[in-house]
């Protein structure tokens, strides 16, 4: 259960007895960005129009840009080789092993660097079309850090992988488009909304918090949410964010069922939330997601559970799920 619910993210009532807690010092980057997905630094808006930043852990993340998946994971200890080997299993996770793979290098910055090229293709051999392509490398941007680079695209896949390979020559150099230190020591506790503190059961991880993302990990369930403002008049803009990243959830359970959409409460608004189940070694998974505009700040939140539990959703979820 514990792996199945990990990947989600492949991949989000009350103050719950934290209300004591002191806020915590919010870091220099602030929440807000120009383009209508999220917040990114500067020099990674034009670049990165579009994409939508998934939860996934302290030191990585993931963005949905579109029918392409691009991520990058700190991995200081391990080799570029080591950091490939790394990626290759997180790709065989999300697209089961039956995949043509090439090895070679790439010219990021500066310099070629290990890099695995697969395709998901309609033959057992290969042969027919592909529909799924992507790349992992790796590159040592200072001296004992190494940082992992992967990227799904879907169709079309050749234009795809030429946006893989343009989002890779900034993340290889620059690293988090967000501007958010990827470490753990970075992680800000308690984890928080901007309006509330959020509630850490015992026994559960603190997977990754920051000013506008973060992950709750569970023997059962998983809780993670993203935040970003301002949140645009429309309510097309936070549906958008929500559907990519149901999306990008959805691909990284592998066999994950129809989304069904169902009347909700997130953070006491009304709205309309995404739902689907997914099969996992424990048993089957259910996944809950929503998104609202609460004072202005974009949120979406997704709650992954035993598809055999009900309302009220488990206490990590924070009460942010209800039905109407």
């Amino acid at each position: 259960m514990r792996t199945a619910l990990s990947a989600v993210g492949g991949m989000l009532a009350g103050l719950l007895g934290a209300c004591q807690a002191s806020m915590p010092v919010v870091p220099a980057v602030p929440p807000v960005g120009a383009t209508p997905a999220g917040p990114f630094v500067d020099d990674a808006r034009s670049l990165f129009e579009g994409c939508v930043p998934v939860p996934d852990s302290a030191t990585s993340r993931t963005y949905r840009c579109g029918a392409l998946s691009v991520w990058l994971h700190e991995q200081p200890g391990l080799s570029e080789a080591q950091a490939v080997e790394s990626g290759r299993a997180r790709v065989h996770a999300r697209l089961g092993p039956v995949l043509t793979e090439v090895r070679g290098e790439l010219p990021l910055a500066g310099h070629p660097h290990p890099s695995l090229r697969f395709e998901q293709c309609a033959g057992a051999k290969g042969e027919g079309p592909c529909p799924v392509g992507g790349y992992v490398a790796a590159v040592t941007p200072s001296a004992g850090h190494v940082r992992q680079l992967g990227c799904v695209a879907r169709e079309p896949v050749r234009s795809g992988l030429g946006r893989c390979l343009e989002l890779f020559a900034y993340l290889a150099t620059r690293g988090n488009p967000e501007g958010d230190v990827l470490a753990p020591s970075s992680l800000i506790t308690p984890p928080r909304l901007p309006w509330r503190l959020l509630y850490l059961p015992e026994g559960c991880e603190l997977a990754d918090s920051t000013t506008r993302a973060g992950r709750i990990r569970c023997a059962a369930s998983t809780f993670s949410w993203s935040v970003f403002f301002p949140a645009h008049p429309s309510a097309a803009q936070v549906e958008r964010w929500r559907d990519r990243s149901v999306e990008e959830l959805r691909d990284a359970l592998p066999g994950a069922g129809p989304v069904e959409v169902r009347d909700c409460y997130v953070e006491g608004l009304a709205t309309r939330c995404l739902h689907f189940t997914a099969p996992g070694p424990g048993g089957d998974v259910q996944v809950w997601a929503g998104g609202v505009d609460r004072s202005g700040w974009g949120l979406f939140a997704a709650c992954s559970l035993p598809a055999s539990a009900s309302f009220p959703l488990p206490t990590a979820c924070n009460g942010v799920f209800a039905p109407r």
